[in-house]
């Protein structure tokens, strides 16, 4: 196997030249990257709410057409794995560690600082907003935004025979033409994508870590903690992709689901239970109620709301930045389901487990804050977005020693959570920088994988370090944008498939 000079050396050589920038002008440097990501966003913010919520409609109209019963891999193929270990891969490389590190501290931002046509409302209003905001943000869009483009994959990959590359799931719209230079163009462009996501991500999770363990140590922070965490998570996931799907993926994957659930039971049986299942349910039903007004809000009118803008539009890049690489893998691992079940285990399980896991952890994280008078939210000012999870822990009505042992469960969760997400994203980074990916060879050279290991834990190493939670914002804006683009180009491959599926589809 040989690497694509064209898809590899382009997105590393940016990353370095950046990485270069920030080191050299930090200060100067982040400020410019804040004025594009407000030009986008503000010029742009139709292009990602109406683009996201047509993704949400193509799923539905997938689900409920002719084209949900095509076998992904042709009528004889049979599923690579169970569905229980399907879902679970499904689940831990897409959730991530953004549910631990966001899920107790993004309600209280949106408590004390909702949007402008929430303000002045009370107490039980905002509780409302904020849980139905969380099921905006980490729900059905997210899904969406990953199931299109991987069931459009899956289809090309498998059933009409296309190249292991971004350009596949294309080849529909715009024909054979799109292969060859054009197709390695635009894997290199996603590639750039991923790793501005993938940074991001990794940003949280080694903010996650350092919180649960400065409490368990006693430690400060510093830029030796955030560098050994980085080192450690970056390895772990390099030798875990090695290992490849059927064995490192899989096994971290299982375990980490199971956590995730007990997490979810540990919390509603020492936690505000009624509280969290009735303010679950009416955020729910207000979710529902206004799920397509608040699907297409984006904050920028007569008035600019920068609510949607720093939130809504900011979860829309940073799902779409991981979204291309992310479909291969997803597709990838479809071989042998319908086009119906794919929907279930990719969009619908996922967005009801998110919406349970919200429920639980937002709400627990609004009844304490508002039973200690604030003192949750005072704690994420004082200490960093990272502290909320393990403050909430520490309020519960149980023994030290539980409250040890859960947060201890929580640090080794968080490190699974992005160990396993990361890795199957670094397959697939691997795989398109690679020629000779096939079916039958689905694994790229261990030292591409290691390049970009590397190259994403030194991307977030540097945004960790100088303008923390705010650069990873940024970074997952930008790597957003040219992710759009690609998928809208997808969305219509998806129209051309849903109504000439025989032409579309035969190899």
């Amino acid at each position: 196997m040989k690497l694509k000079p064209l898809v590899f050396f382009p997105p590393f050589l940016c990353f370095f030249l950046c990485l270069w920038q920030a080191l050299g002008h930090g200060e100067s440097f982040f400020k410019s990257l804040n004025t594009v990501q407000d030009w986008v966003l503000t010029n742009f913010h139709f292009v990602f709410t109406w683009g996201t919520f047509a993704l949400v409609i193509a799923c539905v109209i997938t689900f409920a057409s002719p084209l949900g019963s095509v076998r992904i891999g042709g009528k004889d193929a049979q599923p690579l794995m169970n569905r229980w270990r399907w879902f679970a891969i499904t689940l831990c490389t897409t959730v991530a560690v953004g549910i631990l590190f966001w899920g107790t501290a993004e309600p209280l931002f949106h408590f004390y600082e909702p949007a402008q046509f929430f303000k002045g409302l009370t107490d039980r209003d905002r509780i409302i907003f904020s849980l139905s905001s969380l099921y905006m943000h980490w729900s059905i869009t997210p899904y969406a935004i990953y199931a299109i483009p991987g069931l459009v994959f899956a289809l090309t990959y498998y059933n009409a025979k296309k190249p292991f590359s971004l350009s596949a799931p294309l080849s529909p719209l715009l024909g054979n033409a799109v292969h060859g230079k054009v197709g390695e163009v635009i894997d290199s462009v996603c590639l750039f994508s991923l790793v501005a996501g993938m940074s991001a991500s990794l940003g949280t999770g080694i903010l996650t870590l350092s919180g649960g363990i400065r409490y368990l140590t006693g430690l400060s922070q510093s830029s030796w903690l955030l560098g050994g965490i980085l080192l450690t998570v970056v390895v772990a996931f390099v030798i875990s992709a090695i290992t490849g799907i059927t064995r490192g993926i899989r096994i971290l994957s299982e375990i980490n689901a199971l956590i995730f659930f007990l997490l979810v039971i540990f919390v509603l049986c020492f936690g505000p239970a009624r509280f969290i299942v009735v303010q679950g349910f009416e955020a729910l039903r207000e979710y529902v109620s206004s799920f397509v007004s608040r699907s297409v809000y984006s904050g920028v009118g007569n008035e600019v709301d920068p609510w949607a803008k720093n939130w809504t539009l900011f979860y829309w890049c940073n799902w779409l930045s991981w979204a291309p690489i992310t479909a291969l893998f997803l597709g990838r691992i479809s071989y042998g389901y319908t086009v119906r079940e794919f929907l279930v285990t990719n969009l619908v399980l996922p967005a009801l487990f998110a919406c349970v896991w919200m429920a639980v952890f937002s709400g627990w994280a609004l009844h304490t804050d508002l039973l200690t008078s604030g003192q949750i939210y005072q704690t994420i000012q004082n200490s960093g977005v990272e502290a909320a999870l393990y403050a909430l822990f520490q309020k519960l009505s149980i023994a030290h020693w539980l409250q040890t042992g859960a947060i201890a469960v929580v640090v080794v969760t968080a490190f699974l959570a992005y160990v396993t997400s990361a890795e199957a994203n670094t397959s697939a980074m691997a795989a398109i920088s690679t020629q000779g990916i096939s079916p039958e060879s689905p694994e790229a050279p261990f030292g591409v994988k290691l390049i970009w290991g590397v190259c994403v834990g030194m991307t977030a190493w540097v945004m960790v370090m100088r303008p923390g939670v705010d650069g990873i914002k940024t970074l997952s804006v930008l790597g957003g944008v040219p992710s759009l683009l690609l998928i809208l180009l997808i969305l219509g491959s998806w129209v051309k498939i849903l109504l000439f599926p025989k032409n579309e589809l035969k190899a």
